[in-house]
């Protein structure tokens, strides 16, 4: 082993028990100390299975075929025991609830330390040195279950860094963060990497924070490393291929991406969004590059309601209110998206829509009937509702049995059966998979089946509480394209709630932000995008980069959208009115 690689993969092939293909196929990778390193691709293409080959779960507690070898820090993974290996490889997982155990923050921050049997004195230090570099003393004392998603993702975090592990491997660390936690942990972990000689390793789809500053991007596609370079090299250079994979490219490097097509010229290939939004400001000062205002976006007119909250207050004990004076029309045919920070009654919401909870105070209507009035059964006939966690409603043994569940409880043929669980699962691409266990799912795949279990039914409202968790870009495209679709062949409603603004600002009709339980913004994408930027922030949320660049380069004449769809279709589509003035430019 070379001895300035801490990881070493030779030739390392892995497939689950029962399962024909291959989850990993002949990896070959090299990873030096102190790397930053992002590993990207479809869900489904083996990331977390290598995670978890790298850090000895596999082979040590899960089986499978396997073969070729890993070393970390000279270590062979099939030749040490599981104990050796921690010490030298931290994981955080995508749900930091999975690996949370302690009552209080600190003494989480001590368990692992305390489980490698060191003294009290250097316990005590290494914790400080967790809460320390995680911004955590402020909380040390405070319960665990109390805390935010992004408090309970830090203080996983904390707890690995404090046994100081050669490598830490963070899988989809920010995946059920809002943007502003999302934003803090990607902060935490560039100042990390500054400060200490760790090696990270990220499997992430969300890039927009990340992309700034990892060394190398490893993309993942069907169990084999498919690009393996510099973020600059990958982005630019496979823009095409990783856009046509269904890699979520942040909407920077698109624009990037856009002026280089169009013959600008730049000293290199700009990567962080300072760069981008620089580079597009200097072209429109300098009358360079001219683009058209968009068009008004027409605003659909008002159907029928389908369901009205009328003064809604909310409480689950006394003198704990969450939901407060909600007043809120839902109309038939709306991709209603519901946003809002980690904690601030989202879900709250959603549940006493369908009649799970019912109000306080106040009353909640829904296909005119009123939820106080009937019981949730008879409510939920209608309604479709996909669950955060997807394994919170899969219970089946076969992706086949758990969408045709329903339907034979409500006592249909088997004709009908047949006709349906077929058409759902062609609908979410599960077709191949019918037979598998829905556990041996990648967790974007047990989100479609979960989408597809509620398809059968053919619901009229359908409600996704967080649909992109775990989603890759093509995956979120293929179920928010059929959300549409359900929308304008069965005039279904579609209530997501969600905190990827880019999705909101390209797919919802409405946006409806909440904060400490009320409703505090409601109208179009761009309303609520662009005319009320800087609230959001404080709100502790981000606009998708294109409309921020929209808001702080309007006044130079970038346009004003809120997606990139509605850049690319008026104006990539439209070159002649693009460029004024095709004289290349450099700027350094």
């Amino acid at each position: 082993m070379d001895h300035n690689n801490i990881i070493e993969v030779r030739e390392f092939s892995f497939s689950y028990p029962g399962v024909e293909a291959k989850a990993l196929n002949n990896i070959n990778l090299e990873i030096k100390k102190g790397e930053f390193v992002l590993i990207s691709g479809t869900s489904g293409s083996g990331k977390t299975t290598l995670a978890k080959c790298l850090n000895g779960i596999i082979p040590h507690l899960s089986e499978g075929d396997l073969t070729g070898d890993i070393f970390i820090n000279g270590l062979d993974t099939q030749g040490v025991p599981m104990h050796e290996l921690s010490s030298e490889i931290g994981m955080v997982f995508q749900n930091p609830e999975d690996q949370i155990f302690s009552i209080r923050v600190e003494d989480e921050v001590a368990f692992g330390v305390e489980c490698q049997g060191y003294t009290k004195e250097e316990i005590q230090k290494r914790v400080q040195y967790g809460l320390q570099k995680l911004r955590l003393e402020d909380i040390k004392k405070h319960i665990t279950f109390s805390l935010s998603g992004g408090q309970k993702q830090k203080v996983s975090i904390a707890s690995n860094l404090a046994m100081l592990p050669s490598i830490l491997i963070l899988d989809d660390p920010t995946t059920d963060l809002d943007p502003i936690s999302k934003q803090e942990v990607m902060d935490i972990l560039s100042e990390l990497k500054e400060e200490i000689d760790t090696t990270f390793l990220i499997i992430e789809h969300d890039l927009n924070d990340l992309i700034e500053f990892i060394d190398r991007v490893i993309i993942m596609h069907e169990g084999e490393i498919l690009y393996n370079g510099s973020p600059s090299e990958i982005f630019y250079k496979h823009f095409r291929e990783l856009d046509d994979l269904g890699i979520r490219i942040p909407d920077h490097i698109r624009l990037g991406k856009y002026l280089f097509d169009k013959g600008f010229k730049y000293g290199s290939f700009p990567i962080s969004k300072k760069e981008v939004s620089e580079w597009a400001k200097h072209l429109l000062t300098s009358q360079k590059l001219k683009l058209p205002m968009a068009e008004s976006q027409l605003t659909s007119k008002k159907q029928e309601r389908v369901a009205k909250l009328k003064d809604v207050n909310f409480s689950y004990q006394k003198g704990k209110q969450i939901l407060f004076d909600i007043n809120l029309d839902i109309y038939q045919g709306e991709l209603l998206a519901i946003v809002g920070h980690n904690g601030c009654g989202k879900s709250t919401l959603m549940k006493n829509l369908i009649g799970l909870l019912k109000p306080s105070q106040g009353s909640v209507e829904i296909n005119n009937k009123n939820t106080k009035d009937y019981k949730v059964q008879d409510i939920i006939l209608d309604i479709g509702y996909v669950f955060q966690n997807p394994d919170n409603q899969l219970f089946c043994n076969s992706v086949e049995e758990e969408v045709q569940f329903g339907l034979i409880n409500r006592g249909y043929s088997k004709e009908i059966i047949n006709e349906r669980v077929e058409l759902a699962l062609n609908t979410v691409g599960l077709q191949k998979k019918r037979k598998d266990h829905p556990f041996s799912l990648s967790r974007g795949e047990r989100q479609r089946l979960a989408v597809a279990t509620m398809l059968v039914s053919n619901p009229k409202i359908i409600l996704l509480d967080e649909p992109t968790t775990g989603q890759d870009e093509q995956s979120l495209k293929a179920l928010l394209t059929l959300m549409e679709d359900l929308i304008k062949e069965k005039e279904a409603t579609i209530v997501m709630i969600t905190h990827d603004m880019e999705v909101v600002a390209q797919y919802a009709s409405r946006v409806v932000v909440l904060d400490a339980g009320r409703i505090v913004l409601d109208g179009s994408p761009n309303e609520v995008f662009f005319r009320n930027y800087q609230k959001l922030h404080s709100l502790k949320l981000k606009p998708p980069i294109i409309s921020q660049f929209s808001a702080q380069l309007n006044e130079y004449g970038f346009p004003q959208v809120s997606n990139w769809n509605m850049f690319s279709n008026q104006f990539i589509s439209n070159d002649k009115e693009v460029i004024q003035d095709t004289t290349k430019v450099s700027v350094i």
